[in-house]
């Protein structure tokens, strides 16, 4: 039986299906050292996205030294060719911007496919709970799509959250929902 980490290597790649995709900094290094490269992979992930209409953001959060992102694709292999256009053109820039050479993820980046409303959902929760179990709290929201997951519920071209909020009887019970599973969150035992 595969370990965690080598199992979410493998892509199930189906047509209308939905991934979370994530990945860290080799040696749990900072990925993004300050506001303008959270902004930096932000613009990079957009026009990753423009350039693959196939491919909706449902769900992200960026963290210093790894990120998530939950991705739903029409097409088969789609999803792959977001993520490599978004790891070349970011890697680029941040070895450029910080004059460094060679790999900036551990490894290719890991992908699973969500199964299910349930599934969808508490995946979800995890992404935009990240900031939290990590002992930052919510000043990270800046680099999270939590925003498009409270009133007015705007899908602005960038992050749909309408897959998962109708998911729910009433969009406004996403917060109720996220708060339940913040309260059963761990105590923070390590920066890792």
């Amino acid at each position: 039986m595969p370990d965690m980490a080598s199992r979410n290597e493998v892509k199930e790649d189906l047509p209308d299906s939905a991934f979370h995709v994530y990945n860290r900094g080799v040696e749990y290094r900072q990925i993004f050292m300050d506001g303008f490269d959270y902004r930096r992979f932000i613009n990079q992930l957009r026009a990753a996205l423009q350039e693959e209409p196939s491919v909706t953001l449902l769900v992200y959060c960026l963290m210093p030294d790894h990120f998530h992102l939950m991705l739903q694709q029409t097409d088969s292999g789609a999803v792959s060719r977001v993520m490599h256009r978004l790891g070349i053109a970011y890697v680029r820039y941040f070895n450029h911007k910080y004059r460094r050479v060679g790999t900036l993820y551990q490894g290719r980046y890991k992908a699973r496919r969500i199964v299910g409303a349930k599934d969808m959902m508490d995946t979800s929760a995890y992404i935009h709970l990240n900031p939290e179990r990590a002992g930052l709290g919510w000043r990270q929201q800046a680099y999270s799509s939590v925003k498009y997951y409270r009133p007015p519920f705007k899908a602005d071209g960038f992050v749909n959250p309408w897959p998962v909020l109708t998911l729910f009887d009433f969009p406004s019970d996403y917060s109720g929902f996220l708060s339940t599973r913040q309260l059963r969150l761990p105590p923070k035992t390590s920066t890792r």
